[in-house]
């Protein structure tokens, strides 16, 4: 028990830090605490672990463990512990935009912060209601709550939350366009230094009005103390903005570089955390530096992110817009109008998806016909080479009649290896544009295995392997196209031929019954590895076995069997083990 307790404690020490290892921490207890079923641990531990993916920024997982731990029966005991979780929901929805949940929290933990007399997260939630009103403008009222959060913060000895207090005042009257009275209160709440948040807070308001006044050096010493602050206690945004007045001071000084430096430094401290509207301003600033340096082509790239970030924005921005007429006055006039500025943005997304589905088209389709021609290149290379060397030894050896009959010979198989290259290449491309006929038929189907087997036997043959045919559907009819059927069998049986060893034995069968046939293509080849499996049937695959007879392979074969299986109504299906074999069955019914 005093482990798990240690633990709490180390976690909590290093979580604002080192958040990562803090959560491997956190999970360990609650694992442990599981284990020997103690709930006092096992709530803190969630509770625990939603704060620190907060701090993370996945706020959405932090809010699925606040509710774990709000569900606890310890904490149905604890009326602390549930003030304090409710308060870390709504933090979480306000972070995500939820304002109307983040506030209906809000107010659940000020009841029950009441109740229980928990002054500092009373002063805590204050702050809060205060932030949340802040961003949807409606300053006044943001104003009165850090107001309230002032007096609270006085009844406490400790400086943080004064400090935190004094910067939120100092803040809601920036937004108010009163400067002095803001800088008053920043200037106050610095003067502390015990809340790193509210130090970097305030660095950043500070530093902000120091640039308006044109005050650059103060700016950046300022603005360099938010971002140290920033980057050791993990505030993102912060750093950020940090980052980002630095780059705009460097950029009223015409130092465009070093300004696009920090600039790209901002978005970076970001990373998939930081605020979408921090992270809009700064890529805005980063196009009008690629402008003044001149890269146009980096300020066309950025456009397009920025695009669907304005998107992002104004939906931000129409939310903002929703939530404060629904809080303050909740005019449904005004409310039909931002609906429909959302629905817009909504039609240019889409479309926007639109246009980048098409470039995925044609640019499968570039790549598609670049391949096809590759391979017809290459494979019909070496045949025509053939055929005109064989025509050049002709003419040269006109009275030797067997050798020009062996030259005759070798042109006619080169023509036939170009021949059924071009039909491979024909035959795929009638498939994917789904121009093939199909022709129904009744046949028997052991004539058909005993043509095939008969023409295939041909090249088996010269390789010394021998194709069994074991059908035994002598009297079965079936009802299919017999050109498509012949061309699937014919592709299996070529391809087993193709890689098998000599002195070896391929396996035809058929196994028939009333309403099914089933055809079996068996050899004792090289077989097919895992990854093969995964890749069977694309297109243009070449896998991991190679042909034992030099053998020129497209990596269209078994791409045909499977879009004619489809077309057939036909299960086509494989065993294999790597070394030991291959087995593929095709399965279709009679009727």
């Amino acid at each position: 028990m005093k482990n798990l307790s240690s633990l709490i404690d180390e976690g909590s020490r290093i979580r604002q830090n080192m958040p990562e290892k803090a959560l491997d921490i956190f999970t360990e207890v609650l694992n442990e605490s599981e284990l020997i079923s103690n709930e006092e641990f096992r709530t803190i531990s969630l509770f625990n672990i939603a704060i620190t993916y907060l701090i993370l920024g996945n706020y959405k997982k932090s809010i699925l463990y606040f509710e774990d731990s709000l569900n606890t029966d310890y904490a149905l005991n604890n009326r602390e512990l549930q003030a304090e979780i409710l308060r870390g929901i709504a933090g979480n929805h306000s972070k995500i935009y939820n304002y109307r949940e983040a506030l209906k929290y809000f107010f659940l933990a000020e009841e029950a912060s009441i109740k229980c007399r928990h002054m500092q997260n009373l002063h805590m939630v204050m702050l809060g209601i205060s932030s949340l009103y802040t961003k949807i403008h409606l300053n006044e009222k943001a104003l009165d709550y850090a107001l309230r959060s002032l007096e609270i913060s006085k009844q406490n000895e400790n400086n943080d939350p004064l400090q935190a207090s004094l910067m939120a005042i100092g803040a809601c009257y920036y937004k108010t366009g009163n400067t002095a009275e803001a800088k008053k209160y920043f200037e106050e709440s610095l003067g502390l230094s015990a809340n790193h948040f509210a130090e970097a807070n305030a660095l950043h308001f500070i530093s902000s009005m120091k640039f308006d006044e044109k005050d650059y050096t103060s700016a950046e010493e300022l603005a360099k103390r938010q971002i140290n602050i920033s980057s050791e206690y993990n505030y993102y945004d912060f750093e950020a903005l940090g980052l980002r007045l630095l780059g705009k001071i460097w950029y009223n000084n015409g130092k465009y570089t070093e300004a696009l430096g920090y600039f790209e430094k901002a978005v970076k401290a970001l990373n998939s955390v930081g605020d979408r509207s921090i992270k809009f301003a700064i890529q805005k600033n980063i196009i009008d530096t690629y402008r003044k340096l001149g890269q146009k082509d980096k300020m066309l790239n950025l456009y397009e992110e920025l695009y669907k970030d304005h998107i992002n924005h104004l939906e931000n921005d129409i939310q903002l817009k929703i939530e404060q007429l629904n809080i303050e006055t909740d005019t449904e006039k005004i409310k039909k109008e931002v609906e429909k500025e959302k629905e817009n943005n909504q039609r240019l997304s889409k479309a926007l998806n639109e246009v980048h589905l098409l470039n995925d088209e044609l640019k499968m389709m570039h790549n598609e016909k670049n391949n096809l021609m590759g391979i017809l290149a290459h494979d019909l290379k070496n045949p025509l080479q053939s055929i005109l060397s064989s025509v050049r030894l002709m003419r040269s050896e006109t009275e030797d009649k067997p050798f020009r009959d062996e030259m005759a010979v070798n042109i006619k198989e080169q023509s036939g290896r170009m021949l059924n290259l071009i039909n491979r290449m024909l035959d795929y491309r009638s498939i994917e544009s789904g121009s093939i006929k199909m022709n129904i038929t009744d046949f028997l189907i052991s004539e058909l295995t005993s043509k095939i087997v008969k023409q295939a036997s041909i090249l088996a043959v010269k390789k010394d392997i021998n194709i069994i045919n074991e059908c035994t559907c002598s009297g079965t009819i079936i009802h299919t196209d017999a050109e498509l059927l012949y061309q699937v069998l014919e592709n299996l049986l070529s391809n087993a031929i193709k890689f098998s060893e000599p002195g070896t034995n391929i396996h035809l069968r058929c196994i028939c019954s009333d309403d099914s046939s089933i055809l079996e293509i068996e050899d004792q080849g090289p077989g097919f590895s895992n990854e093969d499996l995964k890749k069977l049937y694309s297109n243009f695959t070449k896998l991991s076995a190679k042909p034992t007879g030099n053998e020129h392979s497209t990596g269209l074969g078994l791409s045909i069997v499977k879009k004619l299986c489809d077309l057939l109504g036909a299960e086509i299906s494989l065993q294999s083990r790597l070394n030991s074999g291959s087995k593929f069955t095709v399965k279709f019914k009679n009727k």
